[in-house]
């Protein structure tokens, strides 16, 4: 915990790093493995990617990419399947409904 104390003395953070250090560091890592900032910047990055999609687009989204790595045996957002998808034609697209005009 002193190393977490110098790290975020010498670091400044914003505060969803400051919790994301805080996490990695009780999990037992050191917060000088940057490993934590490396999941957090994927993390936002995706969410801007997604960002516009509707709840159901988004789940389909997840539902296509997320895939498992037997090596650490833990999931895994597959960019290679992300960059296979459409987003302009994503399955789930909550279209505008039709008005019926009198003339």
């Amino acid at each position: 915990m002193d190393e977490l104390k110098r790290f975020k003395k010498k670091h400044k953070l914003t505060k969803k790093e400051k919790e994301r250090v805080e996490m990695w560091v009780e999990s037992g890592h050191s917060a000088y493995d940057l490993q934590w900032l490396y999941e957090l910047r994927e993390e936002e990055e995706l969410d801007e990617l997604l960002s516009g999609l509707t709840d159901a687009q988004v789940n389909y989204v997840y539902s296509h990419c997320m895939n498992w790595n037997p090596f650490n045996d833990e999931p895994y957002f597959d960019y290679e399947r992300f960059e296979e998808l459409d987003l302009k034609n994503l399955p789930g697209k909550e279209e505008e409904p039709e008005i019926d005009l009198p003339f």
